[in-house]
Protein backbone atom coordinates (compact mmCIF):
# COMPACT_ATOMS: atom_id res chain seq x y z
CA UNK A 1 0.00 0.00 0.00
CA UNK A 2 1.23 3.00 -0.92
CA UNK A 3 2.44 6.20 1.35
CA UNK A 4 0.36 8.27 -0.37
CA UNK A 5 -2.73 6.18 0.06
CA UNK A 6 -1.97 5.65 3.56
CA UNK A 7 -1.88 9.51 3.97
CA UNK A 8 -4.92 10.11 2.71
CA UNK A 9 -6.61 7.25 4.67
CA UNK A 10 -4.90 8.85 8.31
CA UNK A 11 -6.43 12.41 7.01
CA UNK A 12 -10.00 10.37 6.31
CA UNK A 13 -10.09 9.00 10.04
CA UNK A 14 -8.82 12.53 11.22
CA UNK A 15 -11.70 14.43 10.05
CA UNK A 16 -14.14 15.27 12.12
CA UNK A 17 -17.92 14.20 11.15
CA UNK A 18 -20.61 16.52 11.23
CA UNK A 19 -23.35 13.97 14.10
CA UNK A 20 -26.13 16.09 12.09
CA UNK A 21 -25.52 15.29 8.70
CA UNK A 22 -28.18 14.18 6.95
CA UNK A 23 -27.82 10.81 5.14
CA UNK A 24 -28.82 11.66 1.54
CA UNK A 25 -32.06 9.52 -0.37
CA UNK A 26 -29.17 8.11 -3.63
CA UNK A 27 -27.36 6.40 -0.19
CA UNK A 28 -30.02 4.83 1.48
CA UNK A 29 -30.89 1.32 0.99
CA UNK A 30 -34.54 1.60 -0.18
CA UNK A 31 -33.95 3.89 -2.52
CA UNK A 32 -31.22 1.05 -4.69
CA UNK A 33 -34.24 -1.43 -4.31
CA UNK A 34 -36.79 1.02 -5.40
CA UNK A 35 -35.43 2.46 -8.32
CA UNK A 36 -33.38 -0.36 -9.34
CA UNK A 37 -35.65 -4.00 -8.93
CA UNK A 38 -37.95 -2.65 -11.22
CA UNK A 39 -35.84 -1.58 -14.12
CA UNK A 40 -33.87 -4.92 -13.52
CA UNK A 41 -37.09 -6.63 -14.14
CA UNK A 42 -38.36 -5.51 -17.25
CA UNK A 43 -34.76 -6.07 -18.35
CA UNK A 44 -35.02 -9.61 -17.78
CA UNK A 45 -38.44 -9.84 -19.03
CA UNK A 46 -37.03 -8.09 -22.78
CA UNK A 47 -34.46 -11.04 -22.57
CA UNK A 48 -36.62 -13.95 -21.98
CA UNK A 49 -39.05 -12.85 -25.27
CA UNK A 50 -36.13 -12.25 -27.09
CA UNK A 51 -34.37 -15.57 -26.82
CA UNK A 52 -37.68 -16.82 -26.95
CA UNK A 53 -38.47 -15.28 -30.59
CA UNK A 54 -35.27 -16.24 -31.76
CA UNK A 55 -34.88 -20.03 -29.94
CA UNK A 56 -38.36 -20.83 -30.08
CA UNK A 57 -40.37 -18.65 -33.11
CA UNK A 58 -37.65 -18.43 -35.79
CA UNK A 59 -35.16 -20.81 -34.74
CA UNK A 60 -32.32 -18.56 -35.89
CA UNK A 61 -30.22 -17.67 -32.31
CA UNK A 62 -26.74 -15.94 -33.26
CA UNK A 63 -23.87 -14.63 -31.13
CA UNK A 64 -25.37 -11.32 -30.21
CA UNK A 65 -27.89 -13.88 -28.20
CA UNK A 66 -25.70 -15.78 -26.71
CA UNK A 67 -23.57 -12.95 -25.60
CA UNK A 68 -26.38 -10.80 -24.17
CA UNK A 69 -27.33 -13.98 -21.97
CA UNK A 70 -23.88 -13.49 -20.23
CA UNK A 71 -24.55 -9.84 -19.95
CA UNK A 72 -27.84 -10.02 -18.17
CA UNK A 73 -26.17 -12.69 -16.09
CA UNK A 74 -23.29 -10.06 -15.25
CA UNK A 75 -26.14 -7.15 -14.42
CA UNK A 76 -27.36 -9.96 -12.12
CA UNK A 77 -24.20 -10.33 -10.09
CA UNK A 78 -23.84 -6.44 -10.23
CA UNK A 79 -27.32 -5.86 -8.92
CA UNK A 80 -27.21 -8.48 -6.21
CA UNK A 81 -23.55 -6.76 -4.80
CA UNK A 82 -25.61 -3.50 -5.40
CA UNK A 83 -28.11 -4.44 -3.06
CA UNK A 84 -26.26 -6.45 -0.68
CA UNK A 85 -23.52 -4.31 0.02
CA UNK A 86 -25.51 -1.90 1.74
CA UNK A 87 -25.39 -4.10 4.83
CA UNK A 88 -22.10 -4.00 5.37
CA UNK A 89 -21.99 0.53 5.66
CA UNK A 90 -21.82 1.23 1.89
CA UNK A 91 -23.87 5.09 2.43
CA UNK A 92 -21.66 5.87 5.44
CA UNK A 93 -18.85 8.00 5.76
CA UNK A 94 -15.89 5.37 5.14
CA UNK A 95 -14.46 6.57 8.47
CA UNK A 96 -17.43 4.86 10.18
CA UNK A 97 -17.38 1.79 8.28
CA UNK A 98 -13.79 1.84 9.16
CA UNK A 99 -14.47 1.32 12.63
CA UNK A 100 -15.92 -2.42 11.94
CA UNK A 101 -13.19 -4.20 10.21
CA UNK A 102 -15.55 -7.14 9.37
CA UNK A 103 -17.96 -4.61 7.89
CA UNK A 104 -15.05 -3.00 5.70
CA UNK A 105 -13.88 -6.20 4.52
CA UNK A 106 -17.12 -7.63 3.19
CA UNK A 107 -18.28 -4.04 1.63
CA UNK A 108 -14.85 -4.14 -0.26
CA UNK A 109 -15.60 -7.75 -1.72
CA UNK A 110 -19.00 -6.41 -2.73
CA UNK A 111 -17.73 -3.89 -4.57
CA UNK A 112 -15.49 -5.43 -5.96
CA UNK A 113 -17.84 -8.21 -6.90
CA UNK A 114 -20.31 -5.29 -8.49
CA UNK A 115 -16.92 -3.29 -10.09
CA UNK A 116 -15.88 -6.49 -11.95
CA UNK A 117 -19.65 -7.89 -13.12
CA UNK A 118 -20.96 -4.35 -14.15
CA UNK A 119 -17.57 -3.11 -16.01
CA UNK A 120 -17.73 -6.46 -18.25
CA UNK A 121 -21.65 -6.84 -18.72
CA UNK A 122 -21.10 -3.04 -20.29
CA UNK A 123 -18.78 -4.74 -22.75
CA UNK A 124 -20.84 -7.78 -23.68
CA UNK A 125 -23.71 -5.65 -24.37
CA UNK A 126 -22.12 -3.37 -26.53
CA UNK A 127 -20.46 -6.87 -28.64
CA UNK A 128 -24.10 -7.84 -28.64
CA UNK A 129 -25.55 -4.90 -29.94
CA UNK A 130 -22.72 -5.16 -32.97
CA UNK A 131 -23.02 -8.25 -33.35
CA UNK A 132 -26.60 -7.81 -34.06
CA UNK A 133 -25.77 -4.95 -36.55
CA UNK A 134 -23.98 -7.22 -38.52
CA UNK A 135 -27.26 -9.31 -39.10
CA UNK A 136 -28.77 -5.96 -40.39
CA UNK A 137 -26.08 -4.71 -42.72
CA UNK A 138 -24.59 -7.07 -45.38
CA UNK A 139 -22.62 -4.90 -47.32
CA UNK A 140 -21.80 -1.32 -47.85
CA UNK A 141 -19.90 1.14 -45.66
CA UNK A 142 -21.48 0.94 -42.49
CA UNK A 143 -21.07 -2.86 -42.20
CA UNK A 144 -17.40 -1.92 -42.41
CA UNK A 145 -17.47 0.74 -39.62
CA UNK A 146 -19.62 -1.93 -37.89
CA UNK A 147 -16.84 -4.43 -38.04
CA UNK A 148 -14.16 -1.62 -37.29
CA UNK A 149 -16.07 -0.55 -34.45
CA UNK A 150 -16.95 -3.84 -33.10
CA UNK A 151 -12.78 -4.78 -32.81
CA UNK A 152 -12.30 -1.68 -30.59
CA UNK A 153 -14.98 -2.02 -28.24
CA UNK A 154 -13.27 -6.10 -28.02
CA UNK A 155 -10.22 -4.35 -27.40
CA UNK A 156 -11.87 -1.58 -25.21
CA UNK A 157 -13.88 -4.71 -22.82
CA UNK A 158 -10.89 -6.84 -22.30
CA UNK A 159 -9.22 -3.91 -20.83
CA UNK A 160 -11.74 -3.33 -18.72
CA UNK A 161 -11.60 -7.51 -18.29
CA UNK A 162 -8.66 -7.20 -16.35
CA UNK A 163 -8.48 -3.82 -14.50
CA UNK A 164 -11.77 -4.94 -12.98
CA UNK A 165 -11.56 -8.35 -11.91
CA UNK A 166 -7.79 -8.01 -10.93
CA UNK A 167 -6.90 -4.35 -9.54
CA UNK A 168 -5.00 -6.13 -7.10
CA UNK A 169 -2.45 -8.50 -7.13
CA UNK A 170 -2.93 -10.82 -5.31
CA UNK A 171 -6.60 -10.08 -6.07
CA UNK A 172 -7.59 -10.74 -2.13
CA UNK A 173 -5.47 -7.49 -1.25
CA UNK A 174 -8.67 -4.93 -2.89
CA UNK A 175 -10.39 -5.82 0.15
CA UNK A 176 -7.53 -6.79 2.67
CA UNK A 177 -4.50 -4.46 2.44
CA UNK A 178 -2.97 -5.80 5.72
CA UNK A 179 -1.88 -9.33 3.98
CA UNK A 180 1.59 -9.63 4.12
CA UNK A 181 3.40 -9.45 0.91
CA UNK A 182 1.67 -5.94 0.73
CA UNK A 183 -0.66 -6.20 -2.45
CA UNK A 184 0.17 -4.34 -5.55
CA UNK A 185 -2.82 -2.39 -6.73
CA UNK A 186 -3.32 -0.50 -9.82
CA UNK A 187 -6.18 1.51 -11.62
CA UNK A 188 -9.14 0.83 -9.71
CA UNK A 189 -7.78 -1.02 -6.85
CA UNK A 190 -7.09 2.69 -5.06
CA UNK A 191 -3.15 2.51 -5.32
CA UNK A 192 -3.65 6.09 -4.95
CA UNK A 193 -7.01 8.56 -4.94
CA UNK A 194 -5.28 10.40 -8.07
CA UNK A 195 -5.28 7.07 -10.22
CA UNK A 196 -8.20 5.84 -8.96
CA UNK A 197 -10.69 8.55 -9.89
CA UNK A 198 -7.81 8.89 -13.43
CA UNK A 199 -9.67 5.17 -14.11
CA UNK A 200 -13.38 6.62 -13.06
CA UNK A 201 -12.97 9.49 -15.56
CA UNK A 202 -11.51 7.20 -18.54
CA UNK A 203 -14.12 3.90 -18.60
CA UNK A 204 -16.91 6.90 -17.94
CA UNK A 205 -15.87 8.94 -21.19
CA UNK A 206 -15.10 6.08 -23.37
CA UNK A 207 -18.41 4.08 -22.15
CA UNK A 208 -20.40 7.34 -23.19
CA UNK A 209 -18.53 8.01 -26.65
CA UNK A 210 -18.81 4.24 -27.07
CA UNK A 211 -22.75 4.61 -26.66
CA UNK A 212 -23.26 7.09 -28.76
CA UNK A 213 -21.28 5.58 -31.80
CA UNK A 214 -23.28 2.42 -31.08
CA UNK A 215 -26.80 4.00 -30.94
CA UNK A 216 -26.11 6.31 -34.04
CA UNK A 217 -25.56 3.48 -36.39
CA UNK A 218 -28.66 2.31 -36.93
CA UNK A 219 -30.05 5.91 -37.83
CA UNK A 220 -28.19 5.80 -41.12
CA UNK A 221 -31.28 3.90 -42.20
CA UNK A 222 -33.56 7.01 -41.96
CA UNK A 223 -31.69 8.10 -45.28
CA UNK A 224 -32.39 4.91 -47.01
CA UNK A 225 -34.90 5.68 -50.27
CA UNK A 226 -38.23 4.40 -50.29
CA UNK A 227 -38.44 3.71 -45.87
CA UNK A 228 -41.85 2.91 -44.96
CA UNK A 229 -43.65 4.17 -41.86
CA UNK A 230 -43.10 1.31 -39.76
CA UNK A 231 -39.55 1.69 -40.24
CA UNK A 232 -39.46 5.19 -39.24
CA UNK A 233 -41.58 4.66 -36.16
CA UNK A 234 -39.13 1.38 -35.41
CA UNK A 235 -35.99 3.67 -35.62
CA UNK A 236 -37.64 6.02 -33.36
CA UNK A 237 -38.45 3.88 -30.83
CA UNK A 238 -34.74 2.86 -30.90
CA UNK A 239 -33.33 6.28 -31.18
CA UNK A 240 -35.48 7.18 -28.08
CA UNK A 241 -34.74 3.93 -26.27
CA UNK A 242 -30.75 4.47 -27.13
CA UNK A 243 -31.02 8.23 -25.94
CA UNK A 244 -31.90 7.53 -22.49
CA UNK A 245 -28.63 4.96 -22.28
CA UNK A 246 -26.22 7.81 -23.37
CA UNK A 247 -28.24 10.32 -21.34
CA UNK A 248 -27.57 8.10 -18.20
CA UNK A 249 -23.68 7.70 -19.51
CA UNK A 250 -23.37 11.25 -19.38
CA UNK A 251 -25.38 11.45 -15.69
CA UNK A 252 -23.26 8.95 -14.75
CA UNK A 253 -20.08 10.78 -15.56
CA UNK A 254 -21.15 14.21 -14.54
CA UNK A 255 -22.00 12.36 -11.03
CA UNK A 256 -18.29 10.87 -11.06
CA UNK A 257 -17.01 14.90 -11.60
CA UNK A 258 -18.48 16.48 -9.44
CA UNK A 259 -16.05 15.06 -6.57
CA UNK A 260 -13.38 17.09 -7.70
CA UNK A 261 -12.27 17.73 -3.93
CA UNK A 262 -9.23 17.19 -2.08
CA UNK A 263 -7.91 13.29 -1.91
CA UNK A 264 -9.45 12.79 1.37
CA UNK A 265 -12.93 14.07 0.39
CA UNK A 266 -12.65 11.71 -2.57
CA UNK A 267 -11.28 8.77 -0.96
CA UNK A 268 -14.83 9.00 1.01
CA UNK A 269 -16.36 6.90 -1.23
CA UNK A 270 -18.56 4.72 0.14
CA UNK A 271 -20.19 8.06 1.34
CA UNK A 272 -20.76 9.68 -2.45
CA UNK A 273 -20.25 6.32 -4.90
CA UNK A 274 -24.00 4.78 -4.06
CA UNK A 275 -25.93 7.12 -6.40
CA UNK A 276 -22.92 6.68 -9.19
CA UNK A 277 -23.86 3.11 -8.94
CA UNK A 278 -27.66 3.16 -8.98
CA UNK A 279 -26.85 5.10 -12.13
CA UNK A 280 -24.64 2.55 -13.70
CA UNK A 281 -27.35 -0.45 -12.88
CA UNK A 282 -30.01 1.97 -14.50
CA UNK A 283 -27.95 2.49 -17.80
CA UNK A 284 -26.90 -1.29 -18.23
CA UNK A 285 -30.41 -2.08 -17.82
CA UNK A 286 -31.71 0.29 -20.62
CA UNK A 287 -28.45 -1.37 -22.68
CA UNK A 288 -29.90 -4.52 -22.47
CA UNK A 289 -33.67 -3.41 -23.09
CA UNK A 290 -32.68 -1.32 -26.42
CA UNK A 291 -30.64 -4.84 -27.52
CA UNK A 292 -33.79 -6.61 -26.99
CA UNK A 293 -37.00 -4.78 -28.43
CA UNK A 294 -36.08 -4.38 -31.56
CA UNK A 295 -36.08 -8.71 -31.87
CA UNK A 296 -39.18 -9.44 -29.87
CA UNK A 297 -41.68 -6.90 -30.90
CA UNK A 298 -42.85 -8.35 -34.14
CA UNK A 299 -44.20 -11.02 -32.60
CA UNK A 300 -46.26 -9.14 -29.81
CA UNK A 301 -47.88 -7.10 -32.59
CA UNK A 302 -48.18 -9.93 -34.85
CA UNK A 303 -50.39 -11.78 -31.82
CA UNK A 304 -52.44 -8.51 -31.14
CA UNK A 305 -55.36 -9.81 -33.51
CA UNK A 306 -56.00 -13.23 -31.71
CA UNK A 307 -56.31 -11.17 -28.05
CA UNK A 308 -59.32 -9.44 -30.28
CA UNK A 309 -62.59 -10.68 -31.94
CA UNK A 310 -61.76 -10.35 -35.55
CA UNK A 311 -64.42 -13.14 -36.93
CA UNK A 312 -67.13 -11.87 -38.86
CA UNK A 313 -70.42 -14.18 -39.42
CA UNK A 314 -72.90 -13.51 -41.95
CA UNK A 315 -76.58 -15.69 -42.14
CA UNK A 316 -78.60 -14.83 -44.69
CA UNK A 317 -81.58 -17.46 -44.73
CA UNK A 318 -83.90 -18.13 -48.30
CA UNK A 319 -87.47 -19.11 -47.48
CA UNK A 320 -88.90 -21.41 -49.78
CA UNK A 321 -92.80 -20.72 -50.72
CA UNK A 322 -94.82 -23.78 -49.76
CA UNK A 323 -96.39 -25.84 -52.82
CA UNK A 324 -99.98 -27.14 -52.29
CA UNK A 325 -101.20 -30.49 -54.13
CA UNK A 326 -101.43 -28.97 -57.31
CA UNK A 327 -98.22 -27.89 -57.43
CA UNK A 328 -99.16 -24.33 -57.26
CA UNK A 329 -97.52 -22.09 -54.53
CA UNK A 330 -98.77 -20.67 -51.97
CA UNK A 331 -97.67 -16.69 -51.49
CA UNK A 332 -97.79 -16.31 -47.94
CA UNK A 333 -94.23 -15.47 -46.88
CA UNK A 334 -94.95 -16.18 -43.19
CA UNK A 335 -92.43 -18.38 -41.65
CA UNK A 336 -93.52 -21.64 -39.79
CA UNK A 337 -93.84 -21.31 -37.28
CA UNK A 338 -92.29 -24.78 -36.20
CA UNK A 339 -88.69 -24.40 -34.32
CA UNK A 340 -87.76 -27.43 -36.48
CA UNK A 341 -88.15 -26.22 -39.65
CA UNK A 342 -84.61 -26.58 -41.29
CA UNK A 343 -85.86 -27.11 -44.75
CA UNK A 344 -83.92 -23.88 -46.17
CA UNK A 345 -81.26 -22.52 -47.85
CA UNK A 346 -78.23 -21.29 -45.31
CA UNK A 347 -75.37 -19.29 -45.96
CA UNK A 348 -72.60 -19.04 -43.98
CA UNK A 349 -69.44 -16.57 -44.92
CA UNK A 350 -66.89 -16.81 -42.82
CA UNK A 351 -63.64 -14.53 -43.61
CA UNK A 352 -60.75 -14.00 -41.78
CA UNK A 353 -57.87 -11.85 -42.47
CA UNK A 354 -54.43 -11.85 -41.07
CA UNK A 355 -53.32 -8.66 -41.30
CA UNK A 356 -50.07 -7.71 -42.01
CA UNK A 357 -47.06 -8.20 -39.21
CA UNK A 358 -44.56 -5.91 -38.61
CA UNK A 359 -42.66 -9.58 -39.46
CA UNK A 360 -43.10 -7.66 -43.29
CA UNK A 361 -40.75 -4.70 -42.53
CA UNK A 362 -36.98 -5.20 -44.14
CA UNK A 363 -36.13 -3.27 -41.13
CA UNK A 364 -37.29 -6.20 -38.61
CA UNK A 365 -37.06 -9.17 -40.83
CA UNK A 366 -32.88 -8.87 -40.96
CA UNK A 367 -33.23 -8.29 -36.91
CA UNK A 368 -35.56 -11.66 -36.97
CA UNK A 369 -36.02 -13.82 -39.49
CA UNK A 370 -34.11 -12.54 -42.40
CA UNK A 371 -37.04 -13.96 -44.73
CA UNK A 372 -39.72 -12.04 -46.01
CA UNK A 373 -43.18 -13.93 -45.44
CA UNK A 374 -46.52 -12.96 -46.88
CA UNK A 375 -49.57 -12.20 -45.67
CA UNK A 376 -52.66 -14.26 -46.42
CA UNK A 377 -56.37 -14.39 -46.74
CA UNK A 378 -59.06 -16.93 -46.30
CA UNK A 379 -62.09 -16.98 -46.99
CA UNK A 380 -64.57 -19.84 -46.62
CA UNK A 381 -67.98 -20.01 -47.96
CA UNK A 382 -70.26 -22.64 -46.93
CA UNK A 383 -73.68 -23.28 -48.40
CA UNK A 384 -76.37 -25.56 -47.61
CA UNK A 385 -79.44 -26.29 -49.08
CA UNK A 386 -82.05 -28.84 -48.94
CA UNK A 387 -84.93 -29.07 -51.43
CA UNK A 388 -88.42 -30.07 -50.16
CA UNK A 389 -91.25 -28.91 -48.17
CA UNK A 390 -91.55 -27.24 -45.41
CA UNK A 391 -91.63 -30.20 -42.20
CA UNK A 392 -93.94 -29.32 -39.44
Amino acid sequence: MSSNFQESIAALLATPLDPNEKIPISNQSRTAYAVTIPFHIICWGAVLFRLHTRFRVVREPGWDDYLIMVGVTLNLMALISLLLIFNYGFGLHLATVYQNPVDLIACMKLLWLQHAAYHTCSGFVKLSLLSQYLRMFKDGRVRKVIQALLVCVAIWAIFWFFASWFPCFPVKGFWDRAIVPAPKCWGLGYSSVESAMSFMYAFGGSNMFLDTAIFIIPMTMYFRKGIGKKEILALTALFLLGSVVVLMAIIRLWAITSHRGDGTSRLDFTWWYPLIMILSSIEIDFAIITASVPIFWPVIISSLPQIFVTHEVHITRHERIPEDANGAGDFEMDRPSSPKSNNSQEGLTWKQANSKTDYNDSFVLDHVTGKTQESTRVEIQVQQAKNGKWQH
